[in-house]
């Protein structure tokens, strides 16, 4: 077997099968705790979670598979959903997967998206699950509808579903999570897409932010280049006032983010966390010939300064930087670049390139990108941190208001730098141990 070029040192990513959506996100009782959607098959199944705890996102138990079908209301899959912490309890909140036999378009019929709950007040010792929703509560929908996320606000609750309703038109369905009554449903007002999947709704800085990832609008707007899009609304009259969204920004330009999440670390930072990869691409990943693919995007801390949202990268990255590369022509798989001038750079690993030139941020894949397209974007760049890690760059530019998240592929990792007044950096790994 060839040796594998391309495992990260910095991702969570499995030793074998198949990762997407961050899941149950959590800083609780003293550690972190980090899922994912898991399937044992290398392209995708059945869906589990699998589960990571940490003390400080760089040291990590890998404690395997968490959350398998056991109850009739997720027969087909355990789905995405997040996890809230109440009374001293971590609550979890997913959707349960089940398509009933029949003639059916598994769209508008013969679908349970159940919301199922359970909970832990010590990380060891889980509830029973219990199931609060199913198809049928939900008003004027589809069958999908799904990925529940906890928002509190003015000691009212609210649990917040994406959905595809009944004339296909992506929303946000809204319940009052005390009563499991339905409070309200919210659009946009300019189309974007079929459906919403991966709500998260959190309040940051003063401001109240719906992130989803919408289907169905490709191409539809200038910079919506990928399969699905993931972005951000600004909810300035806040979730009890508003009706229909009357803004959407990307939350990142790259061919590989998606379904992201977020959650509160030990210093009250709300930090994000995403999948790399975008569901339905047409490009690959051919880290299959070693039974695996997809990863988790380095954490990342989350404001909003200057009307936009900002992602930068959490301490738990920085505090894994080393020491400065010199030299501008390296190998290396692991490592940081970071410029504050505005200045044109280009660098350059294997036949992969980013580069900035007359306000233009290019990306060119050459060779590494499994079909992945080149592009570039209209910029004026200010700043630029990048992240290089084997097979994947995070990039944060213009204070994190502007990020691009990419997988490649290179045959080899020998670096070269065309640039001045920028700084090289090493780059450590995380940790991670199987649980005894």
């Amino acid at each position: 077997m060839l040796a594998n070029n391309w495992k990260q040192n910095l991702h969570l990513e499995p030793t074998k099968g198949w990762l997407n959506d961050p899941n149950g996100l959590a800083y609780f009782n003293g550690k972190y705790h980090i899922f994912h959607q898991y399937s044992y098959e290398v392209n995708g199944g059945l869906k589990l979670w699998y589960y990571y705890t940490s003390s400080d996102l760089k040291n990590y138990e890998d404690r395997g598979v968490f959350l398998t079908p056991t109850i009739e209301e997720e027969t087909h899959g355990v789905y995405s959903g997040s996890a809230n912490i109440e009374d001293e309890k971590l609550v979890f909140y997913y959707t349960g997967n089940v398509k009933y036999k029949g003639d059916y378009d598994y769209v508008h019929a013969g679908r349970g998206h159940n919301t199922i709950s359970f909970e832990t007040e010590d990380g060891i010792n889980f509830t029973e699950k219990k199931c609060l929703l199913t198809t049928d509560d939900y008003p004027n929908m589809s069958n999908h509808v799904r990925d529940p996320k906890i928002f509190e606000k003015n000691g009212k609750n609210y649990l917040v579903l994406g959905a595809r309703d009944s004339n296909d038109y992506g929303c946000l369905l809204v319940y009052d999570k005390d009563t499991l009554k339905p409070y309200k449903t919210i659009y946009s007002e300019k189309n974007l897409g079929f459906m919403w999947e991966c709500p998260d709704y959190f309040e940051v800085d003063g401001k109240e932010i719906f992130m989803f990832s919408p289907q169905g609008i490709t191409r539809m707007y200038p910079y919506y280049e990928n399969m699905y899009q993931i972005g951000y609304s600004v909810v300035e009259d806040g979730i009890e006032n508003v009706d229909k969204l009357d803004n959407f920004t990307l939350l990142d330009y790259g061919h590989d983010f998606y379904a992201s999440q977020t959650f509160l670390d030990e210093d009250n930072n709300r930090v994000l966390i995403g999948w790399m990869y975008v569901p339905d691409s047409s490009y690959t990943n051919p880290t299959t010939k070693f039974g695996y693919q997809n990863c988790l995007t380095v954490p990342r801390v989350v404001n909003f300064k200057d009307g936009k949202v900002r992602q930068t990268l959490h301490k738990s990255v920085k505090d894994l930087l080393g020491n400065d590369i010199e030299t501008n022509d390296f190998n290396k798989n692991t490592w940081y670049y970071k410029q504050e001038h505005g200045e044109s750079f280009e660098i350059n690993v294997a036949d992969f390139k980013v580069s900035y030139k007359d306000k233009e941020l290019k990306v060119s894949f050459g060779t590494s990108g499994y079909g992945r397209n080149d592009r570039k974007y209209k910029l004026d760049l200010e700043d630029v941190e990048i992240v290089f890690d084997s097979s994947s760059i995070e990039l944060f530019a213009n204070g994190g208001s502007f990020t691009i998240s990419t997988r490649f592929y290179p045959e080899n990792h020998d670096v070269k730098i065309l640039a001045t007044n920028y700084v090289a950096k090493e780059l450590g790994a995380i940790e991670i141990r199987e649980e005894n």
